[in-house]
């Protein structure tokens, strides 16, 4: 389905449940909403779940491709607001991390809890800003396969390349199929986001941090110091994955949204 958001046809998702709790994925950079099926396939006869391509990727409109990070936060607000939906369980991961944090300190009222997969507050320092840069040049320079292949190796765990080939493609594929217009536009827009860390300690809400034992981008660490700084959050750590530890190991993964789910709001 499709919707105006901001000025741009946002393609979605909603399986709406009467009477349950709406649990809103936001999708990781460059992906799109079909990196959530797995958790859709577990939900979406639990209770109302909503899924989003976030702008420039999947199936929303590319546009000129010029967006800063603000642009992506408000389209996730705007979509809600367009939805009637008063009140949402977010769950994102890297990027759809970033995108949950700044919502919820721009309008802490739409959110009954977060579960926030391989992320960070923090905005990008120079390092990964330089990161970003030689990205876009790949990109740009050698087209979106090259890029494909460069940007797993940084996001899927050394196992997963070993023993689930099916894994890598998928994981590419999403990569793919994106328009390269709006691969650029968003890896611009990262580089763009606020810094959240003085949110955390203003959560209070109940959390569920996720990630990957063999996340390199995000790693158990820096999990561990966004869990001691929310009173409300509890910590999982994800067997055999990296950065997409609910692609890599979806068992392990769901498992442990379906135990928050189960506390928060009685979803079994």
């Amino acid at each position: 389905m499709k919707v105006k958001i901001n000025g741009l046809e946002i393609d979605y998702n909603f399986y709406q449940r009467e009477s349950t709790p709406i649990v809103a994925f936001v999708h990781g950079f460059p992906f799109n909403q079909k990196m959530w099926n797995p958790q859709v396939e577990l939900l979406k006869d639990k209770c109302s779940v909503l899924t989003y391509d976030i702008r420039g990727l999947g199936k929303s409109e590319v546009g000129d491709g010029q967006y800063m990070f603000e642009n992506l936060v408000d389209d996730f607000i705007e979509l809600l607001r367009v939805l009637k939906i008063e009140k949402v369980i977010a769950c994102g991961l890297s990027m759809g991390g970033y995108v949950i944090l700044r919502a919820y300190e721009k309008q802490p009222s739409l959110f009954h809890s977060l579960i926030l997969c391989d992320t960070r507050a923090e905005a990008d320092g120079n390092e990964a800003k330089l990161r970003r840069s030689q990205m876009l040049h790949i990109l740009k320079f050698h087209g979106k396969e090259k890029f494909a292949d460069e940007f797993i190796k940084t996001v899927l765990s050394p196992k997963t390349f070993e023993s689930k080939k099916d894994v890598v493609d998928f994981v590419k594929n999403m990569i793919l199929e994106n328009d390269e217009k709006g691969i650029a536009g968003n890896l611009i827009a990262l580089a763009t986001r606020t810094d959240t860390s003085d949110v955390l300690s203003k959560i209070d809400v109940p959390v569920l941090i996720i990630v990957g034992e063999d996340d390199a981008l995000t790693p158990p660490s820096l999990a561990q110091s966004i869990q001691s700084k929310i009173k409300t959050s509890e910590i999982a750590i994800i067997p055999d994955a990296g950065h997409l530890s609910n692609i890599e190991n979806t068992d392990a993964f769901n498992e442990k949204i379906l135990k928050f789910l189960g506390k928060i709001c009685q979803i079994l």
